[in-house]
């Protein structure tokens, strides 16, 4: 298991960039037994409808990833994850999402306008983070097909190191998550209730 350790805090030489990505399957490719009801609140098995997984992440240009899964893409949840990971003053570019308005009271921020097809203005761009989406994306269906809601913190924490050690050697990599390593997660505290 690794260790918990203080936020990581990104942003303090280069310039970060912020945006949400949804995880969950697409309504048309589920089976109608699945598939969302007219109301939006229930599956056709009388089950409560689950909405997508909520990720925020924040990214560096050419630096280090931090990933959270949150339980809504409000401005309460979005701010205060980007408050604990990028110091004031920093740089962050968006897209025009209206969680991000506040930032400029903190932050240099600037925003891109994905509505108008706008997806870079010189150097305000989220072609970095979107990048990572992309990945991420790729590698939880393609390898895990489907991600838990108890277990999608260990997803994101395994596609952030990834990331963040891609620059490493084999060896480096092994070394470093020895270091990061605090004890061994055995299978019955993996699988207890939360």
């Amino acid at each position: 298991m690794l260790r918990e350790k203080a936020p990581k805090m990104l942003g303090e030489t280069k310039m970060v960039e912020v945006d949400e990505a949804y995880l969950g399957g697409r309504e048309k490719n589920k089976h109608a037994k699945k598939r969302r009801s007219e109301n939006g609140f229930t599956t056709n098995e009388g089950k409560p409808y689950k909405a997508k997984k909520v990720i925020v992440g924040l990214i560096e240009r050419d630096g280090h990833v931090v990933l959270k899964h949150v339980p809504s893409a409000d401005a309460k949840n979005m701010v205060s994850f980007i408050k604990n990971h990028v110091p004031a003053n920093s740089t962050i570019y968006s897209d025009e999402a209206p969680v991000y308005k506040q930032l400029k009271k903190v932050y240099t921020h600037d925003s891109v306008k994905h509505a108008l097809n706008i997806y870079v203005e010189g150097a305000v761009h989220t072609n970095t983070i979107e990048n990572f989406w992309s990945v991420l994306k790729r590698g939880l269906y393609g390898i895990y097909h489907q991600v838990s809601d108890k277990h999608v913190s260990r997803y994101l924490d395994e596609y952030a190191a990834r990331f963040n050690t891609r620059k490493l050697s084999s060896s480096d990599r092994f070394v470093n998550f020895l270091q990061e390593s605090e004890s061994v997660l055995n299978y019955n505290s993996l699988t207890k209730k939360q």
